[in-house]
């Protein structure tokens, strides 16, 4: 088997609710099945997304010019980050438990000059996966960073053909919508919410200008809903929250960020980068995503 391949494999999980996929590569989310083979993962097709679930690390969303300034000097930083294309070591795999890690080196150094690991375990608790990431800081300088989840599922709902979705949020507020611009940084001025009460109802219109993306108000419990079945999302330490799709595809991306986009008047350091976090050396910092899907009659 090439490296290649090792990397691509599937490693499942699988216990009397649910049948899990992940690959090592990018430690990405490949499958997400409730015992009656129902999918509920977007499944990747590059005429609308090749993706599935990717990690977002060490920043989330795009970057003024494909950088970031780290010390006051420039290094070349992907859209996502570089967690999402880079190999994992598989640390552990059992029946119920996967732990993924990544650690710096010479490959992450030319974008991200710090030592860390990034352990990231995915594992059943009956009828939930539940996905925690461990960021560390190995240095002896701060890090700053950001971390998000970007799981895509099939929309609509499996059973919920025809049905009417929407997005509830465990608080009932109606947070302000911010909008990206052409160069993919956020525009400072938001818009009026779509969300009433905590509830939204998507549309593929909504996504013909990008992603829609949310600083506040969010909590930490989401869901998506439709008459038949729900997907409910729990997270902690990921204040911040991006919904897209390609207007018209067949998948809603439901993102818990920690961290956003820059400002597109805003400086290129990652420091100072919406919601950045900035771990001293030996700080820990956890983030977690917790997905549960259910089919109703």
């Amino acid at each position: 088997m090439t490296d290649i391949e090792d990397q691509r494999r599937l490693i499942r999980l699988q216990n009397e609710h649910l049948r899990v996929a992940v690959r090592p590569l990018g430690a990405e989310l490949r499958s997400l099945q409730t015992a009656d083979g129902a999918e509920w993962l977007w499944q990747g097709d590059a005429a609308w997304w090749a993706g599935r679930s990717p990690l977002l690390f060490p920043v989330v969303g795009r970057s003024r010019g494909n950088a970031v300034s780290i010390n006051g000097r420039p290094y070349p930083m992907a859209p996502h980050g570089f967690a999402r294309t880079v190999a994992f070591e598989v640390r552990s795999a059992a029946a119920a438990r996967i732990e993924f890690a990544l650690r710096a080196g010479e490959e992450t150094h030319a974008s991200y000059p710090f030592d860390f690991s990034l352990t990231v375990a995915y594992s059943l608790e009956g009828p939930c996966l539940s996905v925690e990431a461990e960021l560390r800081n190995l240095g002896a300088s701060p890090m700053p960073a950001q971390f998000g989840f970007h799981p895509g599922f099939n929309w609509p709902l499996p059973g919920a053909e025809g049905a009417r979705h929407s997005i509830e949020l465990g608080l009932v507020s109606s947070p302000p919508c911010y909008r990206l611009d052409a160069e993919k940084l956020l525009i400072r001025e938001p818009e009026p919410s779509p969300f009433s009460a905590g509830r939204l109802t998507p549309k593929p219109v909504m996504f013909e200008k990008d992603a829609m993306i949310f600083l506040d108000g969010i909590g930490d419990e989401i869901a998506f809903v439709a008459k038949g079945a729900r997907i409910d999302v729990k997270t902690k330490n990921l204040p911040h929250l991006g919904l897209w799709q390609r207007p018209g595809a067949p998948y809603l991306c439901i993102e818990p960020w920690r961290g956003t986009a820059p400002f597109a008047d805003a400086a290129r350091d990652l420091e100072g980068r919406n919601g950045a976090i900035v771990l001293p050396p030996e700080g820990v910092e956890v983030f977690s995503m917790k997905l549960t899907p259910a089919r109703s009659r």
